[in-house]
């Protein structure tokens, strides 16, 4: 019996041991003070619309922290982000300091180092202009062509960027590449790219517009002197004078080029005349592609004999 109890009290003391060991282990595991390294993500996501960030930007930090194992053990899988507060910050070059306050830790948790301890970027105001569009023309078209119009879409480019690029540019309006008109006889469309630095690229709505070349053929006026005048629709011998006429035409110029004088029928009606002296004006028969724009002399003296022709 007293075997047994002494058995049973070296259990106990025994049991005792091990429970003490463990709690001793688990309290040294639990608060054991230890240091480890964060990556700490940077949010720029608070940035205002009406400013641009004109500098690469760190996007992780890294933060040494030392505290009891079971806080600083859960940290490591933890995705902590630090904000970044635009509210006092003014555009140009910028130097901010990482504040420890802001990462969110718990407060048993010290942080011994921050690596880089601040940040430089550089920002600027984002300002939206419009600029017209010039366009830049040499040579001239064919000879029998007239330049009518040139239309260019669109007008006007339309910048949204930072205000410095603007203003170290010295910009006002915009020129496209040169348009060549030489001997070109037709109306036609073209493509132009603008001319600009590859820095104001990203900002502005268009890096190319479109032409609309309008050509007419050119209209000149032509004077074909001493027609013949005849008369028509008699039986009479007659006389007209003065016997000839002179003719002003207006068209395009390959419809003057082929038009032939000898074809032009100028008369004098005489249908039902008797014989007399008559004053009439002439009939002409004008080709359908020009006009007539002159007649010398209007009026004609017509004398119609006692005589058959």
């Amino acid at each position: 019996m007293i075997k047994k109890q002494r058995r049973y009290s070296l259990w106990i003391i025994v049991s005792l041991c091990i429970v003490i060991g463990s709690i001793a282990f688990y309290y040294k595991q639990r608060y054991q003070q230890v240091t480890a390294q964060l990556s700490v993500k940077l949010d720029w996501s608070q940035k205002p619309e009406d400013i641009t960030l004109m500098s690469e930007v760190v996007e992780l930090v890294s933060v040494e922290i030392k505290g009891y194992k079971y806080l600083v053990e859960p940290l490591r899988s933890l995705d902590i982000v630090y904000p970044i507060n635009f509210s006092n910050i003014k555009t140009g070059m910028v130097e901010l300091s990482i504040d420890r306050n802001k990462f969110n830790l718990p407060e048993e948790i010290e942080i011994l180092n921050i690596d880089p301890a601040s940040l430089s970027f550089q920002i600027e105001r984002i300002v939206e202009k419009e600029f017209p569009v010039r366009l830049s023309v040499s040579g001239t078209p064919a000879q029998s062509c007239v330049l009518s119009e040139i239309y260019l879409k669109p007008g006007i480019i339309i910048f949204n960027g930072p205000e410095s690029i603007i203003k170290n540019q010295n910009i006002s309006e915009f020129f496209t590449r040169e348009l060549l008109l030489d001997g070109v006889s037709e109306s036609f469309s073209k493509e132009l790219p603008l001319i600009m630095d590859e820095s104001l690229v990203p900002f502005v709505s268009k890096r190319i517009v479109r032409v609309n070349v309008t050509l007419n053929e050119k209209i000149e006026t032509r004077e074909y002197k001493n027609i013949r005048v005849s008369g028509q629709n008699t039986p009479y011998r007659y006389k007209i004078r003065p016997p000839t006429v002179d003719l002003t035409f207006e068209g395009r110029i390959k419809a003057l080029q082929e038009l032939n004088p000898k074809t032009v029928n100028v008369y004098v009606d005489l249908q039902g005349l008797k014989p007399g002296v008559y004053a009439r004006r002439v009939k002409i028969e004008v080709p359908g592609n020009v006009s007539l724009t002159g007649v010398r002399p209007e009026i004609f003296t017509i004398t119609l004999y006692k005589s058959f022709r």
